[in-house]
Parts: structure tokens; sequence; C-alpha cells
């Protein structure tokens, strides 16, 4: 894989995905917004840092990657800057998640309220659902 598909094709498939699979498991709140758009944007920053940094291999006949070796001898600062300065890319993946994970979460309540609301019909004996 090239570095052109690992940032446009590869890290937003995996952030959409992410969103999606944190939008089934969680409910839609603030809280939940907020802690899954600050786990987003650490882990796309960490991603293109780890990108940047040579962890994957380039496109060059038998190209090695670092690996998490990316990642080894980092001050605090270091650390610090790779996790809180912004990019482009990081504010896109980022937005991406949330997307995946706010239309999976109205998605998936709209379906629990359809259920519910299907269940209650049918408790109280409804017969809106009979052909005439």
């Amino acid at each position: 894989m090239g570095a052109t598909e690992t940032l446009v094709l590869f890290y937003p498939t995996l952030f959409l995905l992410l969103g999606i699979i944190a939008g089934i498991g969680y409910k839609i709140s603030k809280c939940h917004i907020c802690l899954v758009g600050l786990f987003g944007y650490l882990l796309a920053n960490t991603a293109f840092f780890f990108f940047v940094e040579g962890g994957l291999p380039g496109i060059e006949r038998d190209a090695v990657g670092l690996g998490l070796e990316v990642f080894q001898g980092l001050s605090w600062s270091e650390t610090a800057a790779l996790l809180f300065t912004p990019s482009i890319y990081s504010l896109a993946y980022t937005c991406l998640l949330l997307m995946g994970y706010l239309y999976t979460g109205v998605a998936v309540a709209m379906s629990r309220k359809n259920v519910s609301s299907e269940l209650k019909e049918e408790e109280h004996g409804g017969a809106s659902n009979v052909d005439w």
C-alpha cells in the first residue's frame, strides 16, 4: 500500500468504521460525542505521526517501515506535540469518525424506537396492521 492509498483510502475508511462501531455501542449524548471526538482526534494525530515518521513502508522496492519504533525516544513535550498539534488530516479523520458515530447512533435509536412502538401496539391489541 502506497502513501496516497494510506492517507486517502485506508485511514478514512478505518476512522469511518470506528465511528460506526462507536455509534452501535454508545447512545448519543453530549458527553459521548465529546469523548468519541477526543479519542478520534488523538488517534488521528497518532496515526498521522506514524505515517509521516516512516512507520509504514514506502513505495520503493524492498522498502521496510520502522513500525512502532517511530515512537521510541520521544520526550514528554514531543509526545504532547504529537497528540495535540492539529493537521488537516487529523481534523478530516475526526470529522469522519464523528459522522459515522452520529449517523449510526441516530439509525440505531430510530430502529429501537420503531421496535418498541411495534411491541406496544401488539401488547394493546392494536389492529393497525390489518388490511381491509
